[in-house]
């Protein structure tokens, strides 16, 4: 907090034992003068405090609280002493739970991350779709949806990857949620080409007829259409083995 609403006078520093560190903040705002020196001191201090707030805790004492990190002769410690108990309102844990303890990341930065690898993921997913490499392109959306399955474009992306390996009901579904998300290129449905394959089913027009929105009929009548496809193909299957012997 000193860091965020007083970094721009080093006061966070002082508060530190740091005062040289404090002085030079003061320093360059009298130096840079107020228009110049107080924001550039002051983004040092918001920098200062995103700093403060990743650290955790034995790093924190290690760096600054040399309490932790003495011996009673005044000698550093590679590890700290053990904190006392600490209050929690009116009670004092003694024998704490080590998993419900455990320091976690902030819920902020951890979304960050995660968002971060989504991006990552999508893009090599993106990259192994147009290397015409749906089944790869699949796991990688996948691994995106993981780390953020909110996002619009990967629902999107993985349905036109499942619509390529004729997986309809996968393909159906994630064309849904992207919908439900707030896609709205509805032309770009209609028109995509990854997207022929489901196209090409009974129960689109009932499913654009909907808004894009399935429901348990339409995933019976989906269902039946892959089923009569399978037993399609198998038929096809064993009826090519035969004509090639009779043309031989």
């Amino acid at each position: 907090m000193l860091a965020i609403f007083a970094g721009a006078f080093g006061v966070h520093r002082f508060y530190l034992r740091q005062p040289e560190l404090g002085i030079g903040y003061i320093a360059l705002y009298i130096w840079m003068g107020r228009f110049f020196g107080f924001p550039i001191s002051a983004m040092l201090g918001w920098y200062d405090a995103y700093k403060l707030m990743i650290m955790d805790d034995q790093e924190f004492d290690r760096r600054y609280n040399s309490y932790f990190f003495r011996d009673r002769y005044g000698r550093r410690r590679d590890v700290p002493k053990e904190r006392p108990f600490q209050k929690r309102g009116r009670y004092i844990l003694i024998d704490e739970d080590p998993v419900t303890t455990e320091k976690q990341p902030s819920t902020y930065f951890k979304s960050r991350q995660d968002k971060k690898e989504a991006e990552q993921f999508k893009k090599d997913g993106i990259r192994k779709f147009k290397e015409y490499d749906a089944k790869a392109a699949i796991e990688s959306f996948r691994k995106a949806l993981e780390h953020n399955a909110s996002d619009i474009a990967t629902h999107f992306n993985i349905a036109c990857a499942y619509s390529v390996e004729e997986n309809a009901i996968k393909a159906f579904e994630h064309l849904e949620q992207a919908v439900v998300l707030g896609y709205q290129d509805f032309a770009n449905i209609m028109n995509n080409e990854a997207l022929a394959f489901i196209r090409v089913f009974p129960a689109f027009e009932t499913f654009k007829s909907n808004q894009f929105r399935l429901n348990s009929q339409m995933l019976a009548s989906i269902q039946q259409t892959e089923e009569m496809r399978k037993q399609e193909k198998f038929v096809l299957k064993q009826k090519i083995p035969i004509a090639l012997k009779a043309e031989a």
